[in-house]
Parts: C-alpha cells; structure tokens; sequence
C-alpha cells in the first residue's frame, strides 16, 4: 500500500478515456495484494437503487427497486441499517467489578473449608 501510496499520480490527457481496468492488468505485478482486493471491489456490480431507498425499511421493505436486488443483498441493506441505528451498549463497569468479586468470594473456599480437608494453608 504505501508503494502505491509513493507512487505519483498517472498522468491522463483526459480522465473520461482513463481505463481503470487496463491499468489494473498493466500493474497487478507491482501491488499483488492491493490488485486482489481491487479486483474483488470492481468486480462489485452498480446498484441503480438510491441509497435513501435502499436503505428505508418504513412502508413494504420490497418495492420496484427492491425487488431487482438478490435476496442476500437485501437482507445485508437491512442488517446494516440496523446496525447502524442502534445505540451503543452502555456498560457499567463498577457494577461488574462488584458483582464479579461477590460471585468469588462465594466461590473461594474458606479457611474452616481448609482445616476440615487437613489442608495447610501456608
């Protein structure tokens, strides 16, 4: 990455004529990895679904534009806006600290425990 990073940009006489794909096929030798992962993000095709539509679950989850979308893509638009609108677990961390050292004080033998075993302590 930081090879890719170093390198300067390609020089294009005009961006619109760039060919991504082509400059992928000249230079997977040199950012095998980094071409790896490219490969699989433009492989990825173009949803024609806007995003607010996309993800929107108020009224029929399926409409016009749902429907032309697979199954899994579906319930992944659905499972990440959920995701995402859902507060973070607030945790109290004192409560745990008490309620851990209660549970080992019970579990923790004592030392009449010890002396009944003929165990010695020291």
């Amino acid at each position: 990455m930081d090879l890719y990073l170093m390198d300067g940009l390609e020089k294009s006489r005009d961006q619109n004529t760039f060919d991504i794909l082509n400059w992928w096929k000249v230079n997977f030798n040199k950012y095998p990895i980094l071409s790896q992962i490219t490969r699989d993000v433009l492989a990825m095709p173009v949803s024609t679904v806007a995003s607010e539509s996309a993800f929107s679950t108020g009224g029929r989850v399926l409409n016009n534009y749902m429907s032309s979308l697979t199954p899994k893509t579906v319930e992944t638009l659905i499972c990440t806006q959920n995701w995402l609108r859902t507060s973070p677990i607030t945790t109290k961390f004192e409560e745990l600290i008490e309620e851990s050292e209660k549970l080992e004080l019970e579990i923790a033998p004592t030392e009449k425990d010890d002396d009944e075993s003929g165990v010695d302590s020291d």
